[in-house]
């Protein structure tokens, strides 16, 4: 389903490791007489200290999204009276896409309790530098640049369904205001593009009544989270500027029309 040569054709140097016949040694990649440091500067003691703290990470993140899930579920049913629809549209297994509509802190949050596998979301960069910045680390949440290229961002993605993993995008970012204007980033179209995998749009209803932007206390308001039938771009191959804004577009109205 995962087309295996995607990353390759994005930058074929990325992720390989040190070929000895060309003269590489590990850290540099780069011929002989190479450093035996990496090629930011850190020594091989550094980078398997990096590697159990990731490792740490990645243990307390998958432990604390279970005690997340069984302490928030109760909550979202108890208080918000929670309601998913067409749950059965969800994939229960392999590479999905999904993108939904974002306009309160809670939607990440609710998608995730609303959904039955975990989610790796694509995040402004901005979240990694507030109060919360240890639990989209724990998370492995991909931080996306607010401006310029997003390349590596773009390759993790890739990384994350080849893996059969679930990447969760809100194409209308966070910038969106108080007004639902339903605009979406090319981004989510440009992922299911390269990748082949279709993209599971959701609607989030009642999040921005219960906690808008600037409010410090949730009110207990009826939500709901609405899927559609996954949307297929298969066909799209390397898409134009162009074909890309029509793709987003059929996502947001998809997203929209859901009830």
């Amino acid at each position: 389903m995962f087309k295996r040569d995607v990353i390759p054709s994005i930058d074929p140097s990325l992720g390989r490791g040190p070929d000895p016949e060309r003269g590489e040694s590990e850290g540099t990649g780069k011929g002989r007489g190479g450093r035996t440091f990496s090629d930011n500067g850190r020594s091989p003691w550094g980078r398997r200290l990096k590697q159990k703290i990731v490792a740490f990470y990645e243990f307390l993140g998958e432990w604390m999204y279970r005690i997340v899930w069984v302490l928030s579920y109760p909550v979202l049913r108890l208080f918000f009276r929670l309601e998913v629809r067409h749950p059965e549209r969800i994939p229960r297994e392999g590479p999905i896409i999904l993108a939904a509509n974002h306009h309160s802190h809670l939607d990440p949050w609710i998608l995730q309790i609303a959904f039955p596998r975990r989610i790796t979301y694509m995040v402004s960069f901005a979240f990694y530098k507030g109060m919360g910045w240890w639990f989209y680390r724990m998370h492995k949440a991909i931080p996306l640049k607010e401006k310029g290229l997003n390349k590596e961002a773009f390759v993790r993605g890739l990384e994350v369904l080849k893996e059969s993993g679930v990447i969760a995008i809100f194409p209308e970012g966070w910038d969106n205001g108080r007004v639902e204007a339903w605009h979406g980033n090319p981004g989510v179209a440009m992922l299911s593009s390269r990748s082949h995998i279709p993209v599971l749009p959701a609607k989030i209803s009642g999040a921005k009544e219960a906690l808008p932007k600037g409010a410090l206390f949730p009110r207990f308001v009826k939500i709901t989270v609405t899927y559609g039938e996954p949307i297929p771009f298969n066909g799209a191959g390397k898409p134009n500027k162009e074909a890309l804004r029509r793709m987003t577009d059929l996502i947001m109205e998809r997203i929209k029309g859901l009830s």
